[in-house]
């Protein structure tokens, strides 16, 4: 299979549609008047450009690519190439009045990753793993008894019952001396 190379260096398999021949690649579409662009013809006889500089003069870019033919930038609208001028080609690359831009690849791609996420969501949802928890339930986490804490309960049981020992030891030998018990 042979890759075939359409004006602006345009991949004609990746870049052009098979099933829209009649639409130029999104990068060069300003290069060429309605209904001048031929998946077939892309890179013989191609007409990107015709009467301002041919193929060699078509620029690919995000915003459809242009027609640079001795210094002037020509862009086609319709039927015919428009001359640009400083103004104009500086509006090329603003966005729109309502903050978008007018990429056309950005937007697909926007849509394309919003509609992977909310698919992915709903895979989650679906297989019971929620990603937007409804309620949030709070855990205490209680430590587990461990060997030093066993150690140091035991430890304190015997101490108390060593002190009490000898707390009722010191009241017997008190009780024996007041009794004369104890010579």
């Amino acid at each position: 299979m042979v890759n075939v190379t359409c004006c602006g260096n345009q991949d004609r398999a990746t870049e052009a549609s098979e099933t829209h021949p009649n639409r130029p690649p999104n990068d060069t579409r300003n290069c060429y008047t309605r209904d001048s662009f031929d998946w077939n013809q892309c890179g013989l006889n191609d007409s990107a450009c015709s009467g301002k500089g041919e193929c060699e003069a078509c620029i690919p870019d995000s915003s459809g690519g242009y027609c640079d033919h001795d210094g002037k930038i020509f862009v086609a609208r319709g039927t015919q190439f428009q001359k640009l001028e400083g103004d104009q080609i500086i509006d090329r690359l603003r966005t729109r009045g309502d903050g978008r831009r007018t990429d056309l690849r950005v937007r697909r791609r926007e849509i394309d990753l919003e509609r992977k996420m909310e698919n992915r969501v709903r895979e989650m949802q679906i297989m019971g793993r929620d990603p937007f928890p409804t309620k949030q339930t709070i855990t205490t986490v209680t430590p587990s008894s461990t060997t030093q804490s066993f150690i140091g309960s035991y430890m304190n049981s015997i101490a108390l019952g060593l002190g009490i020992l000898l707390l009722l030891a010191a009241f017997a030998l008190e009780y024996a001396k007041k009794n004369k018990l104890l010579k």
